[in-house]
């Protein structure tokens, strides 16, 4: 089936609606997410045309790139270079050293679990902290006991630990795991996931630009999921999670939608000058 140009910016346009996030959008974070998908390496930049248009066809101002871009450098977390009437942005090494990291839990197209697992509590409110800090996957289960994958650290000496093998997962355990505003964010993102996979299926190729506001919208909304989700066995999480089912619409639809080469992302934008 032929769509017609006039029907495929309607398709792009519902897209677009249908996978921005009902919550308040913070841009910087939409814009972190943006280089962690297209250029996250180190000598990757883009442009300030590029960023525009693509945050454009977001629905982001170019004041709210620039205020974002002015948090980000601050925070050290972006590098701007002025070129003649435009400026390059690109990561900064800590910038790319978080993105580099976050990026396997991101981009995996299954979750990995493990079943041995270690309960682990502390004498005080404070005792676990390190813990938690250095270990990404623990799930704190109140102030002073987490869970904890057991062959993931040497655990400081003063902590009580068991080896458990989970029998039964009581409901307390799974709201800790999965918190209702967590499961009702991937709820959402599927209805969203769903509609989108079928409106891309019908509407065909889009260009550069278009391609990189789409994953841009796809990969941050399920970004802010994956990465609040520990791997977990599926028994850890409440009946009505659909994290599992976002995992694999989020990749249908970033399959449709392959990454462009910052060559033709750049030459995208400035042509639609």
């Amino acid at each position: 089936m032929i769509v017609s140009q006039n029907s495929k910016i309607d398709i792009f346009s519902n897209a677009v609606e249908a996978l921005r996030d009902p919550l308040p959008q913070r841009v910087w974070s939409v814009i972190v997410s943006l280089f962690g998908d297209l250029a996250q390496h180190d000598g990757d930049h883009i442009s300030g045309v590029a960023l525009t248009e693509i945050a454009g066809l977001m629905g982001i101002r170019a004041e709210a790139i620039r205020v974002a871009l002015h948090r980000l450098r601050k925070e050290g977390w972006v590098d701007s270079i002025r070129e003649g009437r435009s400026s390059q942005h690109q990561l900064t090494q800590r910038g790319r050293k978080d993105t580099v990291s976050a990026t396997p839990r991101i981009y995996a197209r299954a979750r990995t679990t493990t079943q041995h697992w270690n309960i682990v509590g502390a004498s005080s409110d404070t005792g676990l902290e390190p813990v938690l800090r250095e270990v990404t996957s623990a799930v704190e289960l109140s102030r002073r006991f987490a869970l904890i994958p057991s062959d993931d650290m040497d655990l400081p000496k003063d902590l009580m630990v068991f080896a458990i093998t989970p029998k039964t997962v009581p409901h307390w355990m799974q709201s800790s795991v999965c918190p209702q505003d967590l499961a009702d964010a991937a709820l959402a993102l599927e209805h969203a996931l769903t509609q989108t996979n079928a409106m891309i299926s019908a509407a065909g190729t889009f260009d550069p630009v278009q391609r990189a506001a789409l994953r841009t919208l796809t990969v941050h909304r399920w970004r802010k999921i994956v990465l609040r989700i520990p791997n977990l066995p599926d028994m850890f999480f409440p009946p009505n999670w659909r994290g599992e089912a976002c995992r694999d619409l989020t990749f249908d639809l970033l399959d449709q939608l392959p990454a462009p080469t910052l060559a033709e992302l750049e030459a995208s934008a400035l042509q639609r000058r």
